[in-house]
């Protein structure tokens, strides 16, 4: 299949899907001790993340390419060939079968809603077309053209990427999911509507990861455990039903008031819309699946290594591996092993992305967030988290479980106490992450009981995205009209690959988000949120102003340091510098190259300009 997609888009695009979501985990499983539901949910998770990581490395090496992946596709089937050969084939069509039969049809049915149910949700929110454009929605709309700019990006030359909308520096942000859906794009072709697909495959894989986590406890508990995982949250969902009943329009964000009394956001919508949660959650998932064990040395190594791949994916998520480590430690202190420390060395996997300018990541005493977003603390959680947290403090009068126990209370507590973001409210994500040890606990104390009543709870407990998939599928927020996409192709089709556009610093622009080209600035929450300093990001927005409504000179200053070769007009340039075209038509320098719609492109003639 490798081969062939070397001679077929298609076929490539298919070798991409398995080789990035199945064939590593199949060749790693082999060397450990699992049961049916641990190899279902450690296959795709520890697939993606070693694949990415191994192109990461092999572009580095070779330059990022269609044919670098290929490569590595051939690469990963001479070592399944290898494990082959020396364990022996294990999944031979007839044993497949006979696999699938042993899982319940229940649990089949169960995981195939929550695909077609978030595939249905993200085909109508996220790169959905109408007569106007592009519709990029929901609550959270504004980070989705930020993920397709460090796609597309990506995949037009910016590897090693710098940050596609704050040019000239790193990108300190955990994009490897992004670089996921690079790599399986690139191999295809210019593939918008990859984005939300992959999306759906990410949080069915998250419901089956919840699903392994709790199994040990009995299907019931384990079921409760994945759909309340991936569907529950708090009592937010009274407005909503008290609109409907009232014969009001429920076509509202009923789910979530930022700084409100429902201040944190359900984790479905978290799902849908934040792309490092999609591989960050099912890692702690399986991180503490495996911790589970603390006397299999084999699976300490491999849980640190699943920690280490995570960093550049999402490093809370790599912080929150070592809080349910580093209590698993603590509740086995009485019988100390120096083997419970083999899960450390392969989690330093991430030093290199820690140490080279990876994600940024830096800790401080701090009570802001509690502050600011926590009026009343006992009503907050229990309103936001509901009848789940309840029901897993229910699980606090029982014995075991403690490592779930544990790792629940302290991501439950870190953000009153510490912040590790430059932006104070992305503190709110460790509650994301509480919430797996939340759901499974709901799940456990759900174990045994009757199963109507099991059935209510978990109805009750899932109510709150029934408002989340509402206000998603009805609402129509634009990413691009089709002038923009249009003069985007066009972008990618004409200009030099890493060309820099002057654009003005509004969430996206179509040169970035479809074209693929960096600019100099964007919405201050991108840089702020990656740790660029106030000062520097204020001092970028001036220049920009100045250089679309100030003096030649002034524009040509920002053109210079920027190494800028081509200035964008469009509707959020023309509402906010009204006077830009005449500014700009009156420089000899500058050349229109694209004229369409109300959408204007000049090239920077560097010749004239005297470089």
């Amino acid at each position: 299949m490798a081969l062939a997609g070397f001679a077929s888009n298609y076929i490539a695009l298919l070798a991409a899907f398995v080789f990035t979501f199945i064939v590593p985990g199949l060749c790693f499983y082999r060397f450990f001790s699992f049961d049916d539901h641990e190899k279902w949910a450690f296959i795709p998770i520890f697939s993606v993340l070693f694949s990415v990581q191994f192109v990461y490395v092999l572009s580095l090496v070779l330059g990022y390419s269609r044919n670098t992946i290929l490569v590595g596709f051939l690469v990963l089937t001479a070592i399944y060939t290898g494990v082959i050969y020396k364990k022996g084939q294990d999944f031979q069509p007839q044993q497949l079968l006979q696999k699938f039969g042993k899982i319940k049809k229940t649990s089949i049915l169960l995981f195939t809603v929550i695909l077609l149910v978030s595939l249905g949700v993200l085909l109508r929110t996220v790169w959905f077309s109408n007569d106007y454009g592009i519709v990029i929605t929901g609550a959270n709309w504004q980070d989705t053209p930020f993920h397709y700019e460090i796609i597309e990006s990506i995949n037009n030359g910016n590897f090693p990427p710098q940050t596609p909308n704050y040019v000239g520096t790193p990108l300190s942000y955990h994009y490897f999911v992004d670089f996921h859906t690079a790599i399986v794009e690139k191999v295809y072709g210019y593939l918008p509507t990859l984005l939300p697909i992959l999306n759906a495959v990410f949080i069915g894989v998250f419901a089956v990861s919840m699903y392994a986590l709790v199994r040990p406890h009995g299907r019931q508990a384990a079921i409760a455990a994945a759909v309340v995982g991936t569907f529950g949250w708090g009592f937010s969902y009274y407005k909503f039903f008290s609109a409907l009943f009232c014969g009001e329009s429920v076509v509202f964000n009923s789910f979530f008031e930022y700084g409100g009394t429902f201040g944190l956001p359900p984790i479905y919508d978290n799902l849908l819309q934040q792309r490092p949660m999609l591989m960050g959650l099912p890692a702690l998932v399986l991180v503490l699946t495996l911790l589970r064990n603390m006397d299999d040395k084999k699976r300490l190594l491999l849980a640190g290594l699943v920690t280490g791949l995570v960093y550049q994916f999402n490093n809370v998520a790599f912080f929150c591996c070592f809080v349910a480590y580093a209590f698993c430690l603590f509740v086995n202190l009485k019988k100390f092993k120096l083997s419970y420390l083999f899960f450390v060395l392969p989690s330093l996997v991430a030093l290199p992305f820690i140490l080279g300018g990876g994600a940024t990541f830096q800790a401080t005493l701090n009570v802001a967030w509690a502050i600011q977003f926590v009026k009343n603390p006992l009503t907050f959680y229990i309103l936001n988290l509901g009848l789940p947290l309840l029901l897993a403090i229910y699980c606090f009068f029982k014995r075991g479980n403690w490592y779930l126990k544990g790792t629940m209370l302290a991501l439950l507590i870190i953000p009153h106490f510490v912040i590790f973001t430059p932006n104070v409210w992305d503190m709110y994500k460790f509650f994301m992450f509480a919430w797996i040890p939340i759901a499974a606990l709901a799940g456990i104390s759900l174990a045994k009981t009757r199963k109507l009543v099991a059935f209510i709870l978990v109805l009750l407990s899932i109510l709150t995205s029934v408002s989340v998939i509402v206000y998603n599928i009805n609402t129509n927020f634009m990413g691009a009209t089709w002038a923009e996409y249009n003069v985007g192709i066009w972008t990618r089709e004409n200009t030099p690959e890493n060309s820099v556009f002057l654009t003005y610093y509004y969430i996206h622009a179509p040169t970035s988000m479809i074209g693929g080209r960096l600019r100099v600035s964007s919405d201050i929450n991108w840089p702020y949120g990656h740790g660029i300093p106030l000062e520097d990001i204020w001092a970028r927005e001036e220049a920009i102003d100045n250089a679309y409504a100030g003096s030649v000179s002034q524009l040509e200053g920002l053109i210079r340091e920027y190494n800028v070769s081509y200035v964008y007009v469009g509707s959020q340039e023309l509402s906010n510098y009204p006077n830009c075209i005449s500014h700009f038509n009156s420089i000899s320098w500058l050349t229109s190259v694209y004229n369409e719609d109300e959408q204007y492109v000049y090239q920077v003639e560097w010749i004239e300009l005297g470089s």
